[in-house]
């Protein structure tokens, strides 16, 4: 994993895509704070699957200790889509 500086970043921006290309990760700091990084799209995507795995993990751990089934959010949900349904063919 390299970083860099925005200053830096922004002079290599193509270097930066390459090594996204490549597997490789890049950390860019301002004032040397990290602010960013530029990883590779596959990796983007499967870290925001892993959030929304764990997300609707906790919607199911919540849903549940409030005594809540996935029926309930069911019928509540079609009931909401019928009203407002009704509000605009009025």
């Amino acid at each position: 994993m390299m970083t860099i500086n925005v200053s830096r970043a922004k002079a290599k921006f193509l270097e930066v895509i390459r090594r996204a290309e490549d597997s490789k990760n890049t950390i860019i700091e301002k004032k040397g704070v990290p602010v960013a990084a530029v990883l590779p799209y596959d990796e983007y995507i499967n870290l925001t699957r892993i959030r929304n795995y764990l997300a609707m993990r906790r919607i199911c751990q919540i849903t549940k200790k409030a005594g809540v089934t996935a029926q309930d959010i069911l019928e509540e949900s079609r009931r909401q889509l019928e009203t407002r349904s009704d509000k605009k063919q009025q």
